[in-house]
């Protein structure tokens, strides 16, 4: 009896030791994620609880959200309040696409999230005022780059782009500290009657 509780003790541990090797902790990524940190992620998936195959199809649309924040961060022209708005309308952008990848259940704690997101969006934040002009290029560079981002970012619908460029192109237009020329300055007005159509 002795020989039969000591292998059947053996053998329950020796399987819960090869169960932990076959599941990795939580906290390690998934395999196939690109190296680096992946905050927004990280939260989702321990929110969530999202699989393996769920966030590598996640981590490019987030990747594609930042390809459009960054630049919009780095725009100075804007007020802190349309930045906000601009910068809610492409997190809530990119949780839509997002959205698409979950089950029914995650789609509740997303809904969540996108509350949480409106939320915070209508705070504002951010550099305010002259401290955000004291860090201003002259020239059209930061609009131009915000601007073929946000044309390029397939989360945002066609209205949303239009009304994210009317304001980008309206602040680069107003803002005197890029130093515009004057064929900068018809451009500008230009594309802003354009998208006022």
């Amino acid at each position: 009896m002795t020989i039969l509780r000591t292998t059947t003790a053996a053998l329950i541990l020796s399987a819960a030791g090869w169960a932990q090797q076959a599941a990795p902790p939580a906290s390690q990524p998934c395999a196939g994620l690109p190296p680096g940190r992946h905050a927004l992620l990280e939260r989702l998936t321990a929110q969530m609880g999202l699989t393996c195959d769920q966030q590598l199809k996640i981590e490019p649309l987030l990747h594609d959200e930042e390809s459009v924040t960054k630049p919009l961060i780095a725009f100075t022209s804007l007020s802190a309040k349309d930045q906000a708005g601009i910068m809610t309308t492409i997190k809530l952008a990119a949780r839509r696409q997002v959205r698409t990848q979950l089950t029914a259940e995650q789609q509740k704690g997303m809904d969540q999230e996108v509350d949480s997101v409106a939320k915070a969006g209508k705070k504002g934040g951010g550099k305010k005022g002259d401290a955000r002009k004291a860090d201003a290029v002259p020239g059209l560079a930061g609009e131009e780059k915000l601007s073929q981002a946000v044309m390029q970012y397939s989360a945002l619908n066609a209205d949303e782009k239009k009304s994210i460029l009317l304001t980008v192109k309206t602040a680069a237009r107003n803002d005197g500290s890029l130093q515009l020329t004057a064929d900068q300055q018809k451009k500008l007005d230009a594309e802003i009657e354009q998208l006022k159509k």
